[in-house]
């Protein structure tokens, strides 16, 4: 069925981007593989769903979605450009070839301990990049890294940030901050304070800690429950659930996924030494 506002949509952006056919959708947007007019590259772009559009300050949206435009790292897919055209909002990107974190986990459930840890690496190493611009994820997850070959990058760097900022209520009905509540660090899920780089580290541990278990180590049939085990549960350890893994890989999980980031790896470069002495 035509969708008469979409149509509009790409009516109006069709002297910069000819859209093609729909290759992801989500809660917050759908993506579509399109070709940049001027160019002739083969691009990405994501359409915000009206709804999430009218409840944000279009201007603060953009002017937040630009600024990470400045981050260019290999381990990150860039935001090439985002705008406006009729009522809807739009982030463009590079189209990579390749796969989500999320896809391949759900084949293989549990990966091989040097997979995993190389895709931590290439993506500390990348959120390191971000957190010396300025810039913080604060949506990692294994939706949100691309595999392309043997080169792991992040997505949607800053979007969530971005959204909640521009956000004309920048709560959720619980009132905690936007997020995805089974990797969301506890600073972040308890809400009401500034977090910092360590929060993206405690999201990165998560992922690690799902790519070897299988499972993420807090989970709940609604967020509020998955919340309060972030805030009070301690991880089942990674070496009782998959008792092959040497004791370092434990060791490095339990400073990653500290309550306090405090007692967290201070920053993105200590994090990648550490994996380094992981590889098997």
């Amino acid at each position: 069925m035509s969708d008469p506002q979409f149509d509009a949509f790409t009516a109006r952006i069709a002297d910069r981007y000819a859209i093609g056919e729909e290759i992801g959708r989500g809660s917050q947007a759908t993506v579509y593989r399109a070709r940049d007019v001027a160019s002739g590259a083969t691009v990405a772009v994501k359409v915000f769903h009206a709804d999430l559009a009218s409840a944000l300050d279009s201007a603060q949206f953009l002017k937040m979605m630009r600024n990470t435009a400045r981050v260019r790292h290999p381990g990150i897919i860039p935001v090439l450009a985002a705008d406006e055209a009729a009522g809807r909002l739009f982030t463009v990107t590079p189209f990579v070839e390749g796969e989500s974190l999320r896809s391949r986990l759900k084949r293989e459930r549990q990966l091989p301990l040097p997979d995993a840890v190389a895709i931590a690496e290439q993506v500390a190493d990348a959120l390191g990049y971000a957190h010396n611009e300025g810039v913080l994820h604060k949506d990692v997850k294994p939706e949100n890294i691309f595999l392309s070959g043997a080169q792991a990058v992040l997505m949607d760097l800053g979007l969530s940030r971005a959204i909640t900022r521009a956000m004309e209520e920048t709560r959720t009905g619980t009132g905690l901050s936007l997020g995805t509540p089974a990797y969301m660090s506890p600073e972040h899920a308890r809400g009401g304070v500034e977090v910092d780089a360590r929060t993206d580290l405690y999201s990165l541990g998560i992922v690690l800690y799902e790519m070897l278990a299988g499972d993420p180590p807090f989970t709940g049939a609604t967020p509020p429950a998955v919340w309060k085990k972030t805030l009070t549960d301690t991880p089942v350890p990674i070496g009782v659930v998959r008792d092959s893994l040497p004791p370092a890989v434990g060791f490095a999980l339990d400073k990653l996924l500290a309550k306090a980031p405090s007692e967290r790896f201070p920053d993105a470069a200590h994090l990648v030494d550490a994996l380094s002495l992981l590889h098997a």
